[in-house]
Parts: structure tokens; sequence; C-alpha cells
């Protein structure tokens, strides 16, 4: 599914009586993924949008990155000539990106192993495509000469999402990790370097690592995308076009990053009652499904279908569990609709 699906916003005025699973609510018989024929009271409709995506990357420019690539040039070069086309395209409304490198060096040849020094941004996050001069013209200032001390670039990355994000309430902010290779420095352990992953996808707010592996020393970044919530990395083969791949795995991220919506208001302005909110989802062509609240992302179903609130305490957007968001995706075309004003369906 794309980034950009269509999806709607019924806004429910179903009165005050709540019901529970398994009520006839005209909507769902309560059963995880159970379809019905949508919300049976008055409704008014209005146009949602996707929850804006914030992107840290953090980009290898360790030495290996001079290898050459298929077609000409160095893996640096076609990365780099990939993001400036990715920062440049047309349809970025609601993305934002900011960038930092690894390794940075601290003088006398060493890399830096301290997190702080990767949580400070390159260039900042900001909107698309406006930030994509500053990011075209930083990567200019940059060529590979350093190690790989992915621990703490990862660390740092993590670290900087987390406090965009925690300024930034209702937004998606997500780590894209670049890298030709392996850790060599600082911290290799490859299972520490998941669980740094694994817990910023466990934090409130959720940050995803994404991973694009550039080369063939690339088997143990699966690893960290999996912890990070992402499946796997992908891979960018340099026998073949490595421009093309590259850009392909970014927009393959933007449009992965499309299942935490923000929390409609009511038509009358006043806050939600999060316990009388649903999602509801409609393949084109077919029936509603509604789809039951889990609680927490540790709650989510291995298989079968489950939504929550980024922060239940406080909520500012629905995000929808792996699966389901595979699911949904996997539709290609439909509407996800939020209701309002029916007792939320628990599984």
């Amino acid at each position: 599914m794309s980034r950009y699906l269509p999806f709607v916003l019924f806004l429910v005025a179903c009165g005050p009586t709540r019901h529970a699973p398994g009520d006839d609510n005209g909507m769902s018989d309560g059963n995880p993924g159970g379809t019905g024929d949508g919300p049976a009271c008055a409704t008014s409709t209005v146009t949602a949008q996707v929850s804006p995506l914030d992107l840290y990357v953090m980009l290898d420019q360790s030495g290996s990155m001079t290898d050459p690539v298929s077609g000409g040039g160095t893996k640096w070069s076609a990365v780099t000539s990939a993001l400036s086309s990715f920062v440049t395209q047309t349809g970025l409304t609601g993305i934002s990106m900011g960038l930092q490198y690894f390794g940075l060096e601290t003088g006398g040849g060493l890399d830096s192993c301290t997190a702080s020094a990767y949580a400070t941004a390159a260039v900042e996050i900001a909107p698309l495509p406006g930030v994509g001069t500053a990011i075209t013209a930083s990567m200019g200032t940059h060529s590979p000469s350093t190690g790989t001390p992915t621990s703490a670039a990862l660390q740092g990355a993590i670290d900087h999402a987390s406090a965009w994000a925690a300024s930034h309430a209702g937004d998606v902010a997500a780590v894209v990790l670049a890298t030709d290779g392996d850790p060599e420095e600082c911290d290799t352990n490859l299972t520490d370097i998941d669980a740094i992953a694994a817990a910023a996808l466990a934090a409130t707010p959720k940050i995803a690592t994404f991973v694009i592996g550039v080369g063939t020393d690339t088997s143990n970044l699966n690893g960290i995308a999996a912890a990070g919530g992402t499946t796997s990395a992908f891979i960018v083969d340099t026998t073949s076009n490595v421009n093309a791949q590259f850009l392909a795995a970014m927009n393959a991220i933007r449009n992965s990053a499309s299942c935490q919506y923000q929390i409609p208001l009511p038509t009358d302005g006043s806050s939600p009652n999060f316990g009388e909110v649903n999602v509801v989802f409609t393949p084109n062509g077919g029936s509603p499904t509604t789809i039951p609240n889990v609680g927490s992302m540790a709650m989510c179903p291995s298989s079968g279908d489950g939504w929550y609130y980024d922060n239940p305490s406080a909520p500012t957007s629905i995000i929808l569990c792996t699966s389901t968001c595979g699911s949904v995706q996997a539709q290609g075309s439909g509407n996800v609709n939020i209701a309002l004003g029916c007792s939320t369906v628990i599984l």
C-alpha cells in the first residue's frame, strides 16, 4: 500500500450508549477481523492525513564505500546520488529528513564511540523537498575515509529520533541505517547492536530502524532490521544499478511507514473519547473489517489483526500492528476508516 493510500475517517454520532464486542452495533461482530456493513449511526466524513514521517538517516562513510560498483563510480557516489534524487523528487509532502554520517573522527585517526556525537545532526530533520538542497550540499563535503562504529552510530541516531519524536507529537519518527558492512569498531557484538534497535522499537515514542545494506558483506544486517521492527534489510547488489536500487529502498521505506494515523477530533471540536474509537478497513470492492484494539505493541498477535495507541495514557496517534499493516499494504488499495462514538472493539 502506498503511503498515499486514500482513506476516510467516519465521525460517528452514536450517542452515549456503550456496547460490548458482539452487540449488534452495525459495524462488526466484535471478532478479530470480523466483517460488517460499517457504522449504522449517522456519520459525517472528513479527509484525514497519515501521520507525518520524519526520517533520520545515518550514512556510512567508511573507507570501503570507495569500492567500485557496476556501471562506474563507487558505492559512495551511487548512494549519495540516490539520496539526492530521493530528496528532490516530487510527491514528498508530509515527509521530513535529517542526516548524519558514521564514523565521525575524533582526531588522530580515531572514530568516536560516543553515541552523543551521532545524536547531533549534520543536517537537522526538516520538511522535504525544502531541506534537500542542504542534504545534497552536506554530502558533497564528505568522502569515505573512516571505520564502521555501527553501535555508537545507531544508538546516536535513535537518541536523536526519539528526542525529535517527543517534541513532535503525532509524527512517525524512524531511523535509516545505510551501511556497506559489519561493525568493526566500538561494540561489535551483533546481539548488543540488535538490542539497541529492539529497545527503540519498544520505547515510547516508538522508533523503528530501517536498514539498507550496500554490497555483499551485509548478511548480519537483517538482525538489526528485524529487531527494529522492519523485518529485514534492503540489500543493494553492487553488480547491478546501485543508484536505482538505493532509491527504490528509500521509497519503499517512505511507503512502509504509512500505518500510523492521526486521531481525528469529533465534529464539535472536543477531545475524543479514547474508549470509543474503532478502526475499520474496507478493501477496494470488499466488505469492511473492524480491527480490534490490542492495548499495546507488545500485545499484537503474531498473526491476525490489531491496532494500538502510540501512548495509551496520552494517545496522539493510532498504529496498526505489524501483521495488520502488511495485510493492509498487500491489498494495494482501500480505505482505512476511524469511527468515533461507539465502544472500542477489544481483542
